[in-house]
């Protein structure tokens, strides 16, 4: 069977099926992110002009504003955006267990965010394509002796499949190498005319396939790409040939983010394609009221006839003879078209305004508008907020965080991170449970839908307070152990300074036994006065 051959094929046909989601992605570079205009025409000068077709920026700064939004939410810099717990509910008291899972969230946070990494710049550049594509891309390639390389890749590169659960498994990724780079990448492995062509034109390109597809005939108990749950092959399009020796991956490593799909969809549709009616709109009546307003400032001139007025000067402080009849009224006038521009500047303030709430910038100014507010009042916006993004957030965490994650756990794993010699060795508990560990996302989006239940924990203690003032034991209901856990887990504090329930228990012990010393103490006195009067009165007796 010829793999190269089967894989060019299969690549070809998924590519034709594409060319209506490709004509509408076209279409929206074009207004919207015209530096990724290639869908068609993938040989166009580096730096010439594209925004020929742009006559107002609303949409592209929607589109970074919204970029940066859906980063902020997702995957804050500078934040510790997930936690890692076992899976094991017991092992959730076991505090050993659960400061190691803690400091393997944060040693993945320091690799993640590395100098080499390039996470960080790379993630704007994912969630642009998805505000704009529907779908997002991010290459996630190991390296040797170091870790991983990320890398965001234009969706016109990709050729996915998803399998029975609508996950996407299957990738067929085409791009393009110079001659240079693909010695450089594989070798002499190579066709002839690659050969070729890195002696004389060492900079021509040349189309390439990297084709990762489930192993259906896995092999788990051996070693090597058998054994790997995905089969890797890269491809010479032009020579039709394995450049590489057929390879494998444990987890896929193609995270996709995607806005919202349709049924029977594999690619994402965005905010952009919802509002591109808007924005062309939008874009044409700023052309026709940049003609209108030149018209208004520069009008044409009306004259009776030609041999009525002499030579006409427009410039400043000219004199002009001959263009006055003998009433005095001009020969000459200017056009006026009557045009108005408030009703103009209103329509498109209102095209500006649904173009920023397609791309959620406008619900992000709430709190930017409404700084004074109280602490139980910015809550509340909290989760509105968060019960209109959650769809959103909700997909992006289970699709995109969650399957980063889990790539990055695996790399950890397999690079010896979690061995008794590595730099996190994994507790005797935890290994007995197999390692199994579940995500606690903590991100912005995370913390606006716990506030719900954060809000009605701080409006119920606030409630109870006038209420204590006649019967404190009213907080005898609460626990409030748990209601700081509730708290803590909304504000996302870290777990470090929270104490275990072992030095809870141990401190209110201690407690106790303080109150009781400190009881006996004070009755002490009176017990041996007590003492005392009983010995007289026995003496007495006697």
């Amino acid at each position: 069977m010829n793999i190269a051959k089967e894989m060019i094929d299969k690549q070809a046909k998924l590519e034709a099926d594409l060319a209506t989601y490709h004509s509408h992605c076209e279409e929206v570079s074009k207004y919207v992110i015209p530096r990724l205009d290639e869908f068609f025409n993938s040989k166009k000068t580096p730096g010439e002009k594209r925004t020929q077709y742009q006559y107002d920026s609303t949409a592209p700064l929607a589109l970074d504003r919204f970029a940066s939004i859906i980063e902020s939410l997702i995957v804050p810099r500078g934040q510790l955006w997930h936690g890692l717990e076992p899976e094991d509910e017991a092992l959730q008291d076991d505090h050993e267990a659960m400061v190691w899972y803690e400091k393997v969230r944060n040693y993945l946070f320091k690799l993640r965010y590395g100098a080499d990494s390039n996470f960080a710049p790379q993630m704007n550049e994912v969630f642009s394509s998805m505000g704009a594509f529907g779908t997002g891309v991010l290459i996630t390639e190991e390296r040797a002796n170091k870790w991983m390389r990320y890398k965001s890749s234009h969706i016109k590169e990709h050729f996915f499949q998803e399998n029975s659960d609508g996950i996407i498994d299957s990738n067929w990724r085409k791009y393009e190498l110079t001659a240079r780079q693909a010695i450089q990448k594989f070798g002499d492995n190579v066709s002839e005319a690659i050969k070729k062509a890195y002696e004389k034109e060492p900079n021509r390109k040349f189309p390439f396939l990297h084709c990762v597809i489930p192993n259906s005939d896995r092999k788990p108990y051996m070693l090597g790409p058998s054994s790997m749950a995905f089969s890797s092959f890269h491809i010479d399009v032009e020579g039709k040939m394995l450049v590489q020796s057929p390879g494998g991956y444990r987890k896929f490593p193609f995270i996709v983010a995607r806005y919202v799909t349709s049924p029977n969809e594999i690619y994402g549709r965005s905010p952009a394609m919802t509002a591109l009616a808007e924005i062309k709109m939008l874009n044409q009546m700023r052309k026709t009221d940049i003609k209108a307003r030149h018209l208004a400032v520069d009008p044409p001139n009306l004259a009776a006839n030609e041999a009525s007025i002499r030579k006409f000067n427009l410039k400043p402080n000219a004199m002009n003879y001959g263009t006055l009849d003998m009433a005095g009224n001009p020969l000459v006038r200017p056009y006026q078209t009557g045009a108005r521009f408030d009703s103009s500047n209103d329509a498109n303030q209102e095209s500006r305004k649904m173009i920023n709430d397609i791309f959620l910038v406008t619900l992000f100014q709430i709190l930017i508008e409404s700084p004074e507010m109280t602490a139980t009042e910015v809550l509340a916006r909290q989760q509105e907020k968060g019960d209109l993004l959650s769809p959103i957030g909700g997909r992006l965490e289970n699709e995109f965080s969650g399957k980063l994650i889990e790539r990055e756990i695996d790399v950890m794993a397999a690079a010896g991170l979690f061995d008794d010699d590595g730099p996190l060795p994994m507790p005797k508990s935890v290994r007995d449970s197999g390692g199994a560990y579940s995500i606690n996302y903590t991100s912005p989006m995370a913390r606006y839908r716990m506030s719900g239940e954060a809000a009605g924990a701080e409006k119920t203690i606030q409630s109870l307070i006038p209420i204590a003032q006649i019967d404190p034991t009213v907080y005898d209901m609460i626990d409030f152990a748990e209601y700081a856990k509730i708290i803590a887990k909304a504000a996302g504090a870290p777990m470090r300074i929270m104490r275990s329930m072992e030095e809870v228990k141990a401190m209110q012990q201690q407690k106790a036994e303080a109150q009781q010393m400190a009881m006996l103490s004070q009755a002490a006195p009176a017990i041996a006065g007590s003492v005392k009067d009983l010995a007289q009165a026995e003496a007495a007796l006697r």
